[in-house]
């Protein structure tokens, strides 16, 4: 079996806090970015994959202080996206820099010459467009990213700060509650010698824990190359819930906030068909279920934290699994050549 140590992947998880830390203070233009969405009327939030979770954080926490934004992933934006205006403005997040789709969005607001802020890594692989740039940390070396998402979305939470103080909740709290989150790792490791042979992993979040939902299932899909999905808890209520078999498996993210009780009655529903759920929240779930009890920041700041045990997890399941979770199964030949017949 894969030791989960020798992945790179692992290592960006276990750094999280300290870069965290830094990112409270870092010198990043966040206050000019602020600038310039302060007197946007549309706010378009940009990304691909982890990315468009991201933008999907982002126009929660817009909303949550009274704007107009909506979260868009790269490709609609730049071949379906909306005629750009004056009194527009948009984020793009590109961990990389050099997905296609993300970069033809950022030009596209460039040429519509509308303000932008692009959050990136410290050395993206591509030309800086116009607008304001916020750059997150170095460049990732595994596929897996999970570093560079909770730091996007920290620095979103800053910017976000600046245009209305205090709104999301104590920042400074974050990074303590990502190392609190950490020490999480021998109930994940239980989890994933259970579930290493699972069906399908379902993940459910609602509000701010739609973009967790979807977050794990992309980790665990990417990373130890099981079946995953998310969904917010009422879309799954009212169809998907008919599919889970025996063997599958269920995620659970929540927080002391308007969907506590729904999602609540979800895990129990899972619990009553007899399958297995993990409960990752700061507060109490149902009986039977395996908690991963993290701090409460909050629920607007609560996906930051949250992303962490469901990174561990991804990680933990791919070493159980004996398969590298930082090569995007490039590692195998079948899918090396089918994926060198497009680009990303």
């Amino acid at each position: 079996m894969t030791k989960v140590s020798s992945y790179k992947a692992y290592a960006q998880i276990m750094r999280q806090p300290e870069e965290l830390e830094r990112l409270l203070e870092a010198p990043e233009p966040v206050a000019e970015a602020a600038q310039a969405l302060a007197d946007a009327q549309r706010l378009f939030l940009v990304g691909t994959g982890t990315s468009y979770n991201a933008a999907l954080l982002a126009a929660y926490w817009l909303r949550a202080i009274g704007r107009d934004a909506a979260a868009w992933t790269a490709y609609d934006f730049a071949v379906y996206g909306p005629e750009l205006r004056a009194g527009d403005a948009a984020i793009v997040y590109s961990h990389s820099g050099r997905k296609q789709y993300s970069q033809r969005s950022l030009e596209r607001v460039q040429v519509a010459t509308v303000p932008s802020v692009w959050i990136t890594a410290q050395n993206p692989d591509a030309n800086n467009p116009a607008g304001v740039i916020l750059h997150t940390v170095q460049r990732e070396p595994s596929a897996m990213f999970t570093l560079s998402h909770t730091a996007a979305m920290l620095l979103t939470a800053r910017l976000i700060d600046h245009l209305q103080p205090g709104a999301l909740g104590e920042l400074a709290a974050v990074p303590e509650a990502a190392r609190t989150a950490l020490m999480l790792e021998p109930t994940v490791i239980e989890l994933a010698r259970a579930w290493r042979d699972a069906g399908a992993i379902t993940a459910i979040g609602t509000g701010p824990h739609e973009s967790s939902a979807l977050e794990v299932a992309i980790k665990i899909n990417e990373g130890p190359r099981m079946r995953a999905h998310g969904y917010t808890t009422e879309q799954f209520l009212h169809g998907p819930q008919a599919q889970i078999q025996p063997g599958d498996t269920l995620i659970v993210y929540t927080s002391a906030g308007a969907a506590l009780e729904r999602t609540r009655a979800l895990a129990q529903f899972g619990l009553d068909i007899g399958v297995p759920v993990a409960w990752i929240a700061p507060v109490a779930g149902p009986a039977n279920a395996t908690e991963l009890r993290v701090l409460d920041v909050g629920e607007r700041l609560a996906p930051i934290v949250q992303a962490v045990p469901g990174q561990l997890l991804a990680a933990h399941l791919a070493a159980e699994r004996d398969v590298d979770c930082d090569s995007f199964r490039r590692d195998d030949p079948v899918f090396k050549a089918a994926y060198e017949r497009y680009a990303l």
